[in-house]
């Protein structure tokens, strides 16, 4: 018999469960936490970048050497670029739900752009910087060169009161020290508030009393020859009025500074062609309005044989020159940057009783408020006459202009209105 074999079926087993065990957390790589670090390292520092450059454009707007205009798109740039980099920094470290290599490749861009942010932020930075201490320092070691007032001088408000300027032309022909003929004798009423400024010219041989001299009057030039103090008192004493500063100029200073500006505008109300003193060059002059360089300016300011009138059309064509110098430098902001550049120039042929801290204001004060300033002009008037002299004694007679009363009457009142305004 054959023995039936038992099949045994085994049941099925049903698998083992798997422990629960709870999600760990990914661990950041070090990639990713030093890329963390980087975009809040980078936000400290294009935000300090930011603000120091805010800092350097208030700086430039106390000092005058930015309007309004420069200081919002200095600004705009600095907090747009500022802002812009800080939300992708920020936009970076929120999105938390992109897988990683999404997330670092979106953190090396955006770390790109911050890098572009912060490389324009810090460019305006430099240029900026560099700008405001290359401006600085030039106007100041100008100053430095030319002979500016005593310190310890008591200054007024400039810039709030009247003041009279009187402007020597000197005849030196070996520097600005030299003691020589005041051939130029103008004096600058500015009436900063109302924004006017008065020029009075003073004819040369105008017969005046030396301020504390007895005996012989002498022509207002020969004051010149005992320095720009005694010329500054006898005007002083002529008009009964007190001048503030004083401003020693030769001729190279006015073609230095007509030649800086790029020439300027006079009208001519004869036709002449005159030689150029020292050089082979001449300045034709035709009736009318034209440009001239510094050469031509200081040809047109000196010539009197021209005229009828001599040394009185002189004095006029002297105030043209100078009221086109002021009118230039006042009415575009870009010619008074270029101070430093024009004061270089002259800084070897200009002395002046004005403080350095004057100076500064007065810069200032033209670059912020844009000052468009009305110039009138004046002369003194009066009859010639051969007359001798203080300094050249009895035995020789000279050619002088006696002041008329009126003239001197109109020019008295003319800047006392100045001052009661």
């Amino acid at each position: 018999m054959v023995e039936k074999k038992k099949v045994v079926r085994k049941s099925a087993q049903k698998p083992a469960k798997k422990p629960v065990t709870k999600k760990q957390p990914r661990k950041k790589a070090e990639s990713e936490i030093l890329l963390s670090r980087n975009n809040y390292t980078e936000m400290a520092l294009i935000s300090l970048q930011a603000f120091a450059s805010l800092l350097i454009v208030v700086s430039l707007a106390r000092m005058g050497i930015l309007n309004g205009w420069y200081i919002l798109l200095i600004a705009g740039v600095l907090t747009g670029a500022l802002a812009f980099t800080i939300i992708q920094l920020v936009c970076k470290e929120t999105n938390k739900k992109s897988k990683a290599k999404k997330k670092l490749k979106k953190g090396k861009k955006t770390k790109q752009w911050a890098k572009i942010s912060a490389t324009i932020i810090s460019v305006l930075v430099t240029i900026i910087s560099l700008a405001a201490f290359h401006y600085t320092n030039s106007f100041n070691t100008l100053l430095d060169k030319i002979s500016v007032g005593d310190y310890s001088a008591t200054s007024e408000d400039l810039a709030e009161k009247s003041f009279i300027v009187y402007i020597s032309g000197s005849d030196a022909r070996e520097g600005i020290k030299e003691t020589a003929r005041s051939d130029v004798n103008i004096l600058a009423v500015v009436n900063p508030r109302e924004s006017k400024i008065l020029l009075v010219s003073i004819p040369r041989d105008t017969y005046v009393r030396l301020h504390d001299t007895t005996g012989l009057k002498d022509k207002l030039t020969h004051a010149g020859l005992y320095g720009v103090e005694m010329s500054k008192a006898t005007i002083e004493d002529f008009l009964g009025i007190k001048i503030d500063r004083t401003i020693k100029v030769s001729f190279d200073t006015v073609v230095g500074v007509v030649d800086e500006l790029g020439g300027i505008e006079i009208n001519s109300d004869a036709e002449m062609n005159l030689k150029v003193e020292g050089e082979e060059k001449y300045c034709y002059f035709s009736v009318g309005t034209q440009q001239v360089d510094g050469d031509c300016a200081l040809r047109f300011s000196r010539e009197r044989k021209t005229y009828g009138t001599g040394d009185l059309h002189r004095g006029e064509n002297q105030q043209q020159v100078l009221t086109a110098i002021l009118t230039k430098l006042a009415g575009d902001k870009g010619y008074l940057l270029k101070l430093p550049s024009i004061l270089d120039i002259v800084a070897n042929s200009f002395e002046t009783t004005f403080l350095r801290e004057e100076i500064t204001a007065l810069v200032r004060w033209q670059l912020e408020t844009g000052t468009n300033w009305q110039i009138e002009s004046l002369m003194v008037k009066g009859k010639s006459d051969m007359l001798p002299t203080y300094t050249y004694g009895e035995g020789m007679p000279l050619y002088v202009m006696h002041a008329d009363a009126e003239s001197i009457t109109e020019v008295q009142n003319k800047i006392a209105e100045y001052f009661a305004s």
